[in-house]
């Protein structure tokens, strides 16, 4: 019996190891080591992290020896069907075991090699070891960095005259390559991914990063490189030359099931009607795209940025089309297609909160997307709630909530337009008026009214502002029991706490974040501000009326 157990037993523990196929000719990978015969003199823990990360397929998780996941592949038949319980359990949560045969062992050597040399060491070299214990298997990649091959000199463009090659040239000065650095590939293509940006917001349409190269010469000796930004041989005529905005129309309400009705030339470009929907300078405000300019790729991007920051539209489209009879213009098409002008939208819910009061929640409300044909959005909803005591010595007791609001964002800075604002995102002035009824039914009844007026604006890509010149808030006591009014005679810091209050304030955040392009991957937003309540007003009051009275200003 005992024996038979131990099997039992045996048997389990080797199915969770993951090893149930796994055999002395068909090893399971079960790890690696990627390590430096001597570590380079720069960089040598971010080079070692990046070849550690090409070994692809990557061993099988494992926990104290255990490969439950694994196992459970192993177990699970195989499923008849992409989908289902069975092919959840296999594929889904089971992992498929790696084999050492899985495990392309000298394509990863020859990987090594080259994320060496595309750091600068040129004559690095890799090699490998397996050590196998039974049905198991390790590997060991050993590399040989050798010496780094460092920039004597830096060249931008070529010697001709041209005004893309002045451009080019220009660009060194805020290069993020210097001399004496270490050779690395990555930072060559960020600094050409940078020079062809300059480039192309020069008008250079069609010219793009894979046109230019980066010609190395390592004959200079001394372990030195010599580097070149140049245009390739392989671009054409036509990518060499600048192009002009010539037309642009802009569809503000697109539709493509109904015909234009009508042209209006505002802002110097040409708004399309489709719907009657907006003033065409409320859209034309954020095209930066203007016939005769030249082409710029910040300018297209800011324009879509900008209109999709409206929060109206489904889709915004920027479209660029050479003029067959002109050589080198260029006629965009801008085209928003906006969502529906109304919508409605609700929101049930269930409450439960710590003092044993718990019920449901009911959300609905009403939104406008073009409320004076300036892309405004109103946005009214109401909010009901029950709940009821479930337990404790007050257990039975009931009360209601009902609130409504409304809101109002116009995408202009209403009275403020002097203020500096980013073209990636369009300024809003925001209105709030709210009103809340509260009854704790048999006890109090308490009332609340909110208004607000701020400002919210980018005034760079990484920066943005809220400013609350406005926030009005009145709270009153408008019923009591007397059994309630017993209770605050007894505790007059509660009384202060119900008492009528008029507050009038307004406050300021500003933020910012370290963030300057999407593929980073590490940065900080720090957020700074201050918020007044009643101290201006009350400053008021003392220089009209004197000391403030024991009642309080009225």
């Amino acid at each position: 019996m005992v024996a038979s157990w131990a099997l039992a037993v045996g048997g389990l523990l080797n199915a969770c190891t993951g090893l149930e196929y796994a055999t002395e000719e068909k090893p399971l990978f079960t790890g690696y080591t990627v390590e430096w015969s001597e570590p380079p003199a720069e960089e040598n823990k971010a080079a070692l992290r990046e070849l550690e990360a090409v070994v692809t397929p990557q061993p099988n998780n494992s926990l104290l020896g255990m490969r439950p996941t694994v196992a459970l592949h192993n177990m699970v038949k195989e499923p008849r069907k992409q989908k289902g319980l069975r092919n959840l359990l296999k594929y889904k949560i089971g992992s498929v075991p790696i084999y050492l045969s899985d495990v392309p062992l000298d394509d990863v050597n020859k990987a090594l090699v080259n994320r060496m040399r595309n750091r600068g060491h040129f004559s690095a070299s890799s090699s490998y070891i397996v050590q196998r214990h039974g049905a198991k298997a390790r590997v060991t990649w050993t590399v040989a960095p050798g010496t780094a091959h460092r920039i004597r000199s830096i060249r931008y463009g070529d010697s001709t005259a041209t005004e893309l090659d002045s451009i080019i040239a220009s660009a060194r000065q805020h290069s993020l390559i210097e001399e004496g650095q270490a050779y690395h590939l990555q930072r060559l293509t960020e600094e050409r991914d940078r020079v062809i940006s300059r480039v192309r917001n020069r008008g250079w349409y069609r010219l793009r990063a894979d046109d230019l190269v980066w010609r190395a010469d390592t004959a200079l000796g001394g372990h030195a490189v010599g580097l070149h930004l140049t245009v390739k041989p392989t671009a054409t005529e036509s990518d060499r030359i600048p192009y002009t905005i010539g037309s642009v129309h802009v569809h503000g309400d697109h539709d493509a099931l109904i015909p234009p009705k009508d042209t209006t030339l505002s802002d110097g470009v040409e708004y399309v009607d489709h719907l009657g929907m907006y003033r065409p300078h409320a859209i034309t405000r954020g095209v930066f795209i203007k016939p005769g300019h030249r082409y710029s790729d910040r300018h297209s991007d800011a324009t879509r940025s900008y209109l999709s920051s409206y929060g109206v539209f489904r889709n915004v489209s920027v479209s660029h089309t050479e003029d067959s009879l002109r050589p080198g213009v260029l006629d965009v098409v801008v085209s928003a297609t906006p969502q529906p002008r109304f919508s409605f939208f609700s929101e049930l819910n269930a409450i439960s909160k710590s003092n044993n009061f718990t019920g449901p929640g009911l959300k609905a409300g009403f939104r406008d997307r073009d409320l004076f044909r300036g892309a405004e959005q109103l946005t009214l909803d109401v909010n009901t709630r029950f709940e009821t005591q479930i337990a404790g010595p007050a257990k039975g007791t009931n009360a209601y909530e009902i609130s409504a609001k409304a809101g109002l964002r116009i995408p202009r800075m209403l009275l403020l337009p002097f203020l500096r604002t980013t073209r990636s995102s369009v300024p809003t002035t925001n209105f709030e008026l709210g009103y809340g009824l509260f009854r704790r039914i048999g006890l109090y009844g308490l009332e609340s009214a909110h208004a607000a007026m701020s400002y919210v604006w980018n005034s760079d890509r990484r920066s943005w502002h809220d400013l609350r010149w406005l926030d009005v808030s009145f709270n009153d006591l408008y019923f009591t029991s007397e059994e309630f009014d017993l209770f605050l005679d007894e505790n007059p810091l509660i009384r202060r706490s119900f008492e009528e209050q008029f507050i009038i304030g307004l406050g300021y955040t500003y933020s910012r974040t370290s963030k300057r392009r999407s593929s980073q991957r590490h940065w900080l937003t720090y957020t700074l501000g201050a918020d007044e309540g009643g101290n201006l007003t009350s400053s008021v009051f003392r220089g009209v009326q004197g000391p403030r009275p024991e009642e309080g200003y009225t």
